[in-house]
Parts: structure tokens; C-alpha cells; sequence
């Protein structure tokens, strides 16, 4: 059995834990906030674009099974975010467990998922990129991880993230497009007039759908991850509660425990003289 001092000592421990864990929740609550009005502005603006594009560029049954693939897997830098970064590791773990006829190449964004994986699939690894948090989410952000996404040739591209619900509820959920290759089939936006190159103009607004597409999972991502971080930080808080309302009964127990042993000493001490 502990004694008082031990005792005493868990207690300011676990005291303290638990107003770190309020004090995280409240900011993660204060980012919730700020992250779900940006996605939710955004979407719009993602959909507009991915409507234009997606009868081109979704894939479809029926379609010839890609030659290449490349898989962009967005995580976080942080942790303390419940299950947000282990979910995604999970599911690209099993995409490569399954042994597919075509490996697609492996894009990691934030440090996380790439600390999961470094050890059993590094040599699946062809890029990965930290520190992508360290400024506010903005399409240039956006941009430049498709471009680096570009760098590797492929005839589908699939983003895995997670796709806010709610506040208790996100899904980890692949977005895929087709390679820029088959904007260059016939019949391609013929219903469509064109000023300039169509080639280019058609080149162009592909990279801006995959950037589109990049800027709207980044920032479903960011939304979940502080929604888990509210969550787990107010499950932590409730934990350390309870258990701080343990340790005290118990403390207080065996405090007057020593207490009553003391009086019976003294007493006995009194009587014998």
C-alpha cells in the first residue's frame, strides 16, 4: 500500500494532467471552430471545379485497369488526436498487404504517418513531406503538393484523408483521379469552346482540379484532427477526474487511518503511565 507521501504526490501529478487536458481541449475547440468554417467554405468552391472535371476524370467500372498508380496519404504532424493519424497507416498498410498487381507509388504528408510506416514499408515510400502544418492551410500549400504529386507519372492518382462527418464522426475515405493523359482522348469537352490551345488550356485546368482537390482534403483532414484532439483531450479530462476523485477518497482514508493509529499510540502511551 502507497503511503501518504506517494499518495499525495499521484495526486498533484494527475492534478496537473488534468488542467493540461482541459486546457488542450479548450484550444483544439477554439481550432475546431476556425478549421470547420474554412472547410466549409471551401467546399463549394472544391465541388464547382470537381463537377467540371469528373465525368472526364472520375474513375468508373468498365474502365481498363490503370498501368500506374500513386497514392498521396495526408496525416498530421501533431499527435494526441485519438485515432485520425492511426487510421490512415491502417489503410495504407492494408492497400499494400493486399498485394496488388499494380503497387502505386507512396506520397506521405505529415510526419506521423510517416513515423508509422518508415519501419515495414520504407521502401514503399517515395516522397514524404513534414511540416506542412506550420502555416494556415492555403491553396499554394495545395498547389505545390500537386505538383510534387505530378513529379510521378501515373494513370490514376488517389488521395487518402479523412473525411469530416461531425465532431464524433470522420471516415477515412480515397478520392481518385485519372491521369492527365486522357484529357488527350477525342471527344474530350468538344461541347466546350475554347480560347487558345485547347491542349494547354486543358493541362492547366487539370493541375488546378488536382490542386482543388489537394486544398479540399487538407482541410477535411485539419477539421477531423482537431475535432479527435477536442475529443480525446475531453476524455483524458474526465479520466484523470474520476481518477483524482479516487486517489482523494483513498487518501483521505488512509490519512485518518494513520491518524486513528496515532490517538490509539497516545492513549495506550497515557494509560500505561
Amino acid at each position: 500500500m502507497p503511503n501518504l507521501k506517494a499518495l499525495s504526490q499521484r495526486l498533484k501529478s494527475v492534478t496537473s494532467t488534468a488542467k493540461i487536458t482541459k486546457a488542450m481541449k479548450m484550444v483544439a475547440a477554439s481550432k475546431l471552430r476556425g478549421a470547420e468554417t474554412k472547410m466549409r467554405a471551401a467546399r463549394p468552391f472544391v465541388k464547382s471545379i470537381n463537377d467540371v472535371m469528373a465525368s472526364v476524370l472520375s474513375p468508373a467500372e468498365g474502365d481498363d485497369a490503370p498501368e500506374s498508380k500513386a497514392l498521396m496519404a495526408i496525416s498530421s504532424d501533431k499527435g494526441l488526436c485519438g485515432g485520425v493519424n492511426s487510421r490512415v497507416v491502417k489503410e495504407v498498410k492494408s492497400i499494400y498487404d493486399k498485394k496488388p498487381e499494380v503497387e502505386p507509388a507512396l506520397m506521405l504528408v505529415g510526419s506521423k504517418s510517416r513515423d508509422a510506416l518508415v519501419r515495414g514499408y520504407s521502401n514503399k515510400i517515395q516522397t514524404s513531406i513534414d511540416e506542412a502544418y506550420n502555416v494556415p492551410t492555403n491553396f499554394s500549400l495545395a498547389s505545390f503538393l500537386a505538383e510534387q504529386m505530378l513529379t510521378t507519372p501515373a494513370d490514376e492518382y488517389t488521395i487518402l484523408y479523412n473525411k469530416f462527418t461531425s465532431v464524433v464522426q470522420f471516415d477515412v475515405t480515397p478520392m481518385s483521379i485519372k491521369g492527365p493523359e486522357v484529357l488527350g482522348g477525342s471527344g474530350v469537352f468538344d461541347e466546350y469552346e475554347f480560347e487558345g490551345e485547347k491542349e494547354d488550356i486543358l493541362a492547366n485546368m487539370y493541375q488546378f482540379n488536382l490542386a482543388c482537390a489537394v486544398y479540399g482534403c487538407l482541410l477535411e483532414n485539419i477539421t477531423s484532427e482537431q475535432a479527435s484532439r477536442m475529443t480525446a483531450m475531453d476524455s483524458a479530462t474526465n479520466n484523470a477526474t474520476d481518477m483524482i476523485s479516487k486517489l482523494t477518497i483513498k487518501y483521505n482514508r488512509q490519512r485518518q487511518a494513520v491518524i486513528t493509529t496515532e490517538l490509539t499510540e497516545i492513549v495506550a502511551g497515557a494509560e500505561s503511565v
